[in-house]
């Protein structure tokens, strides 16, 4: 038997079992969460804040130094310690995230994972998120929810990322500049002001690189001010605004031959599409968020959360193809309702919510005159509404057992008034698509032996219906036949630590079964070089995700003060079923898009004359470029590395130098591919070794 077959009987006999047979209780004596060197972990989980270890659930914590603690000009260094979670940047300015292989259907941007700031929906109601909007600076803290979260989220079956702005008990200030190679620049400032019954923020960031290929330019400029405010001892308003402007170029992808010849070049022109340079291939986005948040509690016993917000941006994206013009509008908001109570001697808390997003676009797709707007293809007005109804419960349970219950209801609509078009064999009209009600369910269950080792189960369902560029792509198809993807999702785990040894661990196994999978194909028509969606067949999902932390060394009078050291590993097994595509049986491929095994180590210390290391290797396995597994990328070893010196030079005055080397090894990799690429351009290169500099200034006053 081979290992992936092993591993995958083993995983369904431990899940099966676990949920057949449940945890055996033992009467210990209640005890406090993970405390002392390991410190306790505080979620929000499924609206439940409280302790990781009486959660059930996939659920990670991303705190502020991985999130910035390499290269604070991406996002992608923090995100990608997580165990089961891969992001990608194709372009400097263009981001894919997959939790749990997530990314099959997204040959561009975030789908399939529902994002939230600040507690504010930041994926739009169609269910695309623009990430790359977001700055480093714009976040301090993020958790991720693995596997489906539609119970308290909504549509999503990848998970939920929440992230949170920077904020500081302080009054402070702060500068910073980055330098580095492929003319990187950047530059950060911060403000932030207390008041006797508030306090107030301001982050600014500017980012700029002309990028390792050509037409891989970046310019982005963000400024937010967040504040929070104390009205009574019962009530405290959260205002959160954010303007973000973007600009960068699309390089597209390569053959192997052309990555052989030239990985700097940009993807080159044919008789149907020209080259990214001559198209000027890019996406320049302007937009402004602005968002309140109400907290009150109504009673002893009941509180409410309420946010509501708008959002308003300007698409402008010339590509090798087309030339697409969007104004978007989009608003709502989301509800909590909390009311804890004991039922006898057992605490229980109930949420009670809902969430509501409308979108209004002005979208235009025009032929791309070698860079400028050219002739008008179609012209379309597109109306969204997306509703969320939710409930949960959380029961304590006898004998530390911890029960999460929920339930959601959740609706869909889109209408699409075609005003114009020129397209040959297509008529004006209004297409409207309203997607079956889901009623999506999740069970989860804790057993907590002591503070230091906790058993989870959950049982949960999703869904993921086509976002609005799968319904409605580029060369003007309307797939009204498209539906969502349905599945449901075992999940077993366990997590705690070992306190004399500062050690902590997190490990979970998983079985996924998703039907009506949406899959990418060529259009019919050869010269529209772009991509059309179907549902067909159905996939199978078994994953081993395993995360350890271990803080080797605590000692704030030694010359070592501090030295940790970080392991997560992903396994994933996931294949076709039942899938036929162009007459071919595809059934028992690996899925595409998907690394077998993902192994991330880092290192981190800190000496008491200030310098500081981290050291980040990460291997990802061969990937699936094609449904038919007849591509591959290669497997790649990767290495990263940043020294620093921080000292205060005076009274409150703190000064941070760093520099660091990114791809260590110089090897060739690709850190996203494009998936059943037409004319087989798969390969987008990454940069080979390059390095940055730079000086942060925090003073305290």
């Amino acid at each position: 038997m081979s290992f992936n077959n092993a591993l995958r009987t083993f995983l369904t006999i431990i899940i099966v079992a676990f949920f057949a047979n449940g945890v055996q209780a033992q009467n210990e004596a209640e005890l406090d969460t993970l405390q002392g060197d390991l410190g306790e972990i505080l979620v929000t989980g499924y609206e439940g804040n409280r302790s990781l270890m009486e959660t059930p659930g996939a659920i990670t914590n991303i705190e502020p130094e991985r999130v910035s603690g390499f290269d604070e000009s991406s996002l992608v260094y923090g995100l990608n310690t997580v165990p089961g979670v891969r992001i990608e940047r194709r372009a400097v300015g263009s981001y894919r995230v997959a939790i749990r292989g997530s990314s099959l259907r997204a040959p561009y941007g975030v789908r399939n994972v529902k994002i939230y700031w600040n507690g504010i929906p930041f994926t739009e109601p169609s269910g695309s998120t623009p990430l790359n909007l977001l700055d480093v600076i714009n976040m301090q803290e993020v958790e991720v929810i693995k596997g489906p979260a539609g119970s308290i989220y909504g549509a999503g079956t990848g998970g939920a990322i929440l992230m949170e702005s920077r904020q500081s008990s302080a009054n402070e200030v702060g500068a910073g500049t980055v330098v580095g190679s492929y003319g990187l620049q950047r530059y950060t400032a911060y403000a932030q002001q207390q008041y006797e019954n508030g306090s107030l923020r301001f982050n600014y960031s500017n980012q700029h690189t002309n990028g390792y290929r050509q037409q891989n330019f970046l310019y982005r400029e963000t400024a937010e001010l967040s504040g929070q405010f104390q009205l009574n001892d019962r009530q405290i308003i959260k205002t959160s605004f954010l303007y973000s402007d973007i600009f960068y170029g699309i390089p597209g992808p390569l053959t192997a031959e052309q990555v052989e010849q030239n990985p700097r070049q940009a993807r080159q022109g044919n008789p149907f599409a020209l080259g990214s340079v001559e198209a000027n291939a890019s996406i320049n986005q302007e937009m402004f968020l602005a968002g309140l948040t109400h907290d009150v509690q109504i009673t002893e016993g009941i509180s409410n959360l309420t946010t509501v917000y708008g959002n308003f941006s300007t698409f402008d994206h010339p590509f090798n193809l087309d030339y697409k013009k969007d104004s978007r509008k989009t608003g709502g908001g989301r509800t909590r309702f909390y009311f804890d109570t004991d039922i006898g001697e057992v605490r229980t808390r109930f949420t009670l919510g809902g969430e509501y997003q409308a979108a209004a676009n002005a979208a235009r797709n025009f032929e791309n005159d070698t860079t400028q707007v050219g002739a008008l293809n179609f012209d379309d007005e597109i109306r969204i509404q997306s509703s969320l109804l939710f409930f949960n419960t959380e029961v304590d349970l006898p004998y530390n057992f911890y029960l999460t219950a929920g339930l959601s209801y959740n609706r869909l609509e889109y209408r699409l008034d075609r005003l114009v078009t020129n397209l040959e064999g297509d008529t004006a009209g209004v297409a409207q698509k309203s997607f079956e009600p889901e009623i999506i369910p999740r069970v989860g269950l804790v057993k907590k032996f002591s503070p230091e080792l906790s058993l989870h189960g959950s049982v949960s369902y999703g869904f993921s219906p086509p976002t609005i560029e799968e319904f409605r792509t580029n060369e003007g198809s309307i797939a009204l036949n498209l539906e969502a993807e349905q599945g449901t999702n075992y999940e077993i785990g366990a997590r705690g630590g070992f306190q004399n040894l500062r050690l902590s661990y997190d490990v979970t196994a998983f079985y996924f079964k998703l039907d009506e999978t949406i899959v990418q194909q060529e259009p019919e028509d050869p010269t529209r070089d772009t991509y059309v969606f179907r549902n067909t067949g159905a996939t199978d999902q078994y994953g081993l995700e395993a995360a350890t932390s271990w803080r080797i060394i605590q000692n704030p009078v030694g010359f070592l003060q501090q030295l940790d050291w970080d392991l997560s590993y992903t396994y994933h097994d996931f294949e076709f079923k039942n899938y036929v595509k162009e007459g071919q049986d595809f059934s028992g491929n690996e899925l595409t898009g998907v690394a077998p095994h993902i192994f991330v180590t880092n290192l981190r210390g800190e000496t008491s004359p200030g310098i500081y290391t981290t050291a980040n290797y990460t291997f990802t396995d061969k990937i699936p470029l094609n449904d038919a597994n007849t591509v591959y990328s290669d497997a790649y070893h990767l290495l990263q590395t940043k020294i620093g010196y921080q000292r205060t030079i005076a009274e409150n005055f703190v000064v941070d130098l760093f520099v660091g080397i990114d791809n260590v090894l110089n090897v060739d990799y690709s850190l996203g591919n494009d998936l059943n690429a037409f004319g087989e351009r798969y390969y987008q290169p990454a940069p080979p070794r390059n390095w940055f500099g730079g000086v942060k200034m925090n003073y305290v006053f």
